[in-house]
Formats: structure tokens, sequence, C-alpha cells
């Protein structure tokens, strides 16, 4: 109901999985999605467990480097262009651990126009992690999306939430995926 409610995001219940926390349901995403072989894209700065995450998946973690000229943002070009055969799986955290970086919507839905070219045609099981366990934490005006709401890509986007940054419950260890 939460993800419907607030994200735009149509899970049924048999599409959620709960873990204990945000960070074990990432590796659960990566561990079910990426094998020998494969690539992630993960924009940087990021935050550090990504990386090892997919190494562990036995991946390679293929990192885009921003900068201050695009707020620390991944462009669409820059996808574009790390795209292969290879790539499994785009991590998306907005906002961003460790520098806050928000993707707006048409950031978003830029970047969503990518992945829907690129699955059609370079990268046929190219999905996106989307870990949005900062979704509450905002400021200046921005107001959260999901990336998984677009209806061009819905089917390609696992969504990573969780309580303990929303809620301040960050001994609980309680994470969700859908």
């Amino acid at each position: 109901d939460k993800f419907k409610r607030e994200n735009g995001l149509n899970y049924k219940p048999s599409q959620i999985i709960v873990s204990c926390g945000g960070k074990h349901s990432c590796y659960n995403v990566i561990l079910a999605t990426c094998q020998e072989g494969d690539e992630v894209i993960i924009p940087a700065p990021y935050w550090l467990s990504y990386p090892e995450m997919v190494k562990l998946a036995g991946a390679r973690p293929v990192i885009i480097e921003t900068t201050d000229k695009t707020e620390f943002k991944l462009t669409p070009a820059q996808l574009r262009a790390a795209i292969t055969p290879r790539t499994r799986l785009l991590v998306l955290n907005s906002p961003s651990n460790p520098c806050g970086t928000m993707y707006t919507p048409d950031d978003l839905r830029a970047l969503g126009k990518v992945v829907a070219e690129a699955s059609r045609t370079i990268a046929p099981d190219l999905l996106v992690l989307s870990d949005e366990i900062y979704e509450k934490i905002v400021y200046g005006g921005i107001e959260h999306f999901s990336i998984g709401s677009m209806s061009e890509i819905a089917e390609r986007v696992i969504t990573i939430n969780g309580l303990s940054k929303s809620h301040s419950m960050t001994g609980w260890r309680i994470g969700y995926t859908g």
C-alpha cells in the first residue's frame, strides 16, 4: 500500500520481499540478478557497499564518474555510453548516499528512456535497482520520484526501501523490495 500511495508503484503483495534491512535487500537483488561476467553500472560517488556486493555476485562494477557540473548525477549520455550487452543492472540511489544528490522526475524520465531503448536493443536483460531508502530525507522543495512509476520501464525496476532512515529505526533492520 505504501508503494502505491506514496510512490505510484503497482506491486502485488506476492512481489514484495521483507528482509533484515535495506543493505540486505540490495544484496539479495544483486545476488538474484547478477552472475559471473555481468556488468553493473554504478554512478559515483556511491555508497561503499554497492561495488563489493556486485563483486561478491561475480559481476563487475562499472563505475561512472559524475561531477559537480551535473550535480553529481548520471547523465543519459553517460548511461548510454556505459551500457553493453553484458550490462545487467543499473544502480540508482536518490536521494544519494553519500552526497545527497536527488534526481528530478525529468532526470529519471530521461534515464528511463535510455533504459527502455537499451533493453530493446543492446541489453535485453537490463534492470534498474532503485535504492530509495533516503526518500524522506529531502530538502529544497524537490519531491521524491520513483523511477519505477514510469510505465515504459516499470517491469524493469526493482525498488528498495526500509524503515531505518524514514522512521529512525536503524537498529530494527527492516528493509523491503518490490
